[in-house]
């Protein structure tokens, strides 16, 4: 901006537009009307402020008024966008160009100004403006309506043209190994209206795979032959090189009649995607046939070893993957954080185990378990970090399977099935409708009880004698170590000593000690040493006791309690004739750590036992 020394030279000329209404000149003179600088030259002084100007019912806004009939030129200074001589928008404008501010603009060049002014200038005129506008804008909006309707045209074209209709005979249904024919069986049962399956059609299939790869199932089921993709599926559920229909007008530079031509990309979203199965005269008929197909197929399992081996494998990793789920659920409901990533594969591992041995209403209640002991240890340390109480429940739940796969006889009590929380569209195909067993009762026990038996060729020559085995060097004798009866009392005793000294200990000293004594086991005893998982297993059984017990007794009783039910651990814990029961060893062993905590901290003298 071109500006003249502050102060000198400086004159304002108030130019009245012609035909402006008399009411508007006089609010515009008495607007501008300066006296003059102040003595630096650089601040405005009015002659009357502006809360004291009379707009004679048009409002407050002055400065809109006086634009509307009245242009103020400030001599000597010059606008920085159009560079003309610099007409005042408003009083406070004088001020910043006075103070050096280059970057005001005039009233011509302000964006909204005028248009503002004009309606108090000329008000009809201003209306039949803003009727051509809306008129314009309209006929725009059209234009862009019917723009985007074709657009959305040319890509159902595209879509007809890329996945036309194919029927093929029934008898080229592609051959499928179990796990395919269980997931083509569910799609086909469960998620199909009018012979058009789409997932999301259903909201009832919240899940469809009880590992939650539902994206991958339905990719797989297309990539195996089995589903197509229907043309009359959403325009959304594919990938397109040009997504959105703003984008495809900035593409053609704003015209509407040169918009690019829709392009797919070659991705989709299976789980919006619509799909049919192409194996019938139509649609229908073929999911129909579908159905039966894949049902007979799977019902011939039971005459096939090979395929019953698959079943077998199969059905072990849904109820393993459906416990994984349920842990998952009851630690959400327990307001715990998610067990993290690089620890996921020990919670897999200890179900893939336990569904081997147990049903999947077993496999509930382990789960169960551990993650309620681990809510009552968050409640029981607020403290404590919440991802620390999460990894505290899977150590519960890999406790609880070493009992459960060690002993059949504990921990028995099956789960129903929670409301809230339904079992996986499979997992429901393959128990009610291709096993037709119930899903929370079964486990691979009674499924073997159905294995065919293996078919042997009968052959008529005498069968050449085998090669004769090496005979089996004995296994070397196992070595225990000595365990003196003094150093591990009676656990009636001990708890007695407890009971004695109870300002001595706490249970919170009985949890930390025992990763000492699961630490004190693994340098005792070897881990191929068969004492070696029985005590881990004990000692895990009696910690989770002392958790269970702490829900509903004091913390001293459930420690005592704890004690006492070592007792119940009876597998004998060294040679013959000074072998000790494997609980009273494990409770041995707490008391010694206890003692190694340090004298303040120790919770009994020692003594000979009774």
């Amino acid at each position: 901006m071109s500006n003249s020394p502050a102060g000198q030279d400086f004159g304002l000329d108030v130019q009245f537009l012609d035909g402006a209404p008399s009411h508007l000149v006089d609010i515009a003179r008495r607007y501008w009307d300066l006296r003059g600088l102040d003595e630096a030259g650089v601040y405005p002084l009015w002659r009357t402020p502006v809360r004291e100007i009379d707009t004679n019912g048009w409002g407050g806004r002055h400065h809109l008024l006086a634009a509307a009939a009245s242009r103020a030129v400030v001599k000597g200074y010059f606008c920085p966008s159009c560079e003309e001589e610099f007409s005042l928008p408003n009083r406070t404008a004088l001020n910043q160009i006075l103070s050096g501010d280059t970057r005001v603009v005039c009233v011509n060049c302000h964006p909204t100004l005028i248009e503002e002014a004009e309606e108090y200038r000329n008000p009809d005129a201003a209306a039949l403006r803003r009727a051509e506008r809306r008129r314009e804008k309209q006929s725009l909006n059209e234009a862009y309506a019917d723009a985007e309707e074709h657009w959305i045209k040319a890509h159902r074209e595209v879509l007809g043209k890329e996945f036309a209709l194919h029927h093929h005979p029934e008898e080229d249904f592609p051959e499928l190994d179990v796990r395919w024919e269980l997931a083509a069986l569910t799609v086909v049962r469960n998620a199909t209206e009018g012979g058009i399956i789409n997932i999301r059609d259903h909201p009832e299939l919240s899940v469809l795979s009880p590992g939650g790869e539902d994206a991958d199932v339905m990719e797989a089921l297309r990539r195996h032959g089995v589903l197509h993709v229907h043309p009359s599926t959403a325009v959304s559920s594919q990938l397109w090189r040009i997504t959105a229909f703003g984008d495809a007008v900035a593409a053609a530079g704003g015209d509407l009649d040169d918009l690019p031509t829709p392009e797919l990309k070659g991705s989709y979203y299976p789980l919006t995607t619509r799909f049919y199965v192409p194996y019938g005269d139509d649609v229908r008929a073929a999911v129909e046939s579908a159905g039966t197909r894949l049902l007979r197929r799977l019902a011939r399992v039971f005459k096939d070893h090979r395929r019953f081996a698959a079943l077998e494998g199969l059905l072990a990793e849904v109820i393993a993957k459906e416990a994984v789920r349920y842990f998952d659920y009851k630690l959400k409901e327990h307001n715990l954080p998610a067990i993290p990533e690089e620890k996921r594969p020990r919670l897999r591992e200890a179900a893939d185990k336990l569904a081997r041995v147990r049903c999947l209403g077993q496999l509930y209640f382990a789960c169960w378990a551990a993650t309620r002991n681990a809510a009552a240890a968050a409640r029981r340390t607020p403290r404590a970090p919440m991802v620390n109480m999460t990894e505290y429940g899977l150590k519960n739940f890999e406790d609880i399977v070493q009992v459960m796969v060690r002993d059949d006889t504990k921990y028995a009590k099956v789960f129903r099935e929670e409301v809230k929380f339904p079992l996986s569209a499979m997992t429901r195909t393959l128990f009610h409708t291709v096993l037709d067993m119930h899903p929370m009762e079964t486990g691979l026990a009674q499924i073997r009880e159905m294995r065919p038996a293996r078919t042997v060729p009968v052959r008529n020559e005498v069968p050449e004698p085998g090669p004769v085995s090496p005979a089996r060097e004995p296994e070397p004798e196992l070595v225990h170590p000595e365990l003196e009866e003094k150093e591990f009392p009676s656990v009636e005793l001990q708890a007695r000593r407890l009971a004695d000294a109870p300002e001595s200990w706490s249970s919170q000293d009985f949890a930390v000690a025992f990763q000492t004594v699961r630490e004190d086991i693994s340098l005792v005893w070897d881990t191929d040493h068969p004492s070696h998982s029985t005590l881990q297993v004990a000692a895990g059984a009696l910690e989770m006791h002392l958790l269970q017990l702490g829900t509903y007794l004091k913390e001293r009783e459930s420690v005592l309690a704890m004690v006492l039910a070592a007792g119940l651990y009876r597998e004998l814990i060294g040679a013959r004739p000074n072998a000790l029961p494997s609980g009273r060893v494990v409770v041995g062993l707490l008391v010694e750590a206890l003692v190694r905590r340090g004298p303040e901290e120790g919770p009994v003298a020692e003594g000979g036992a009774e």
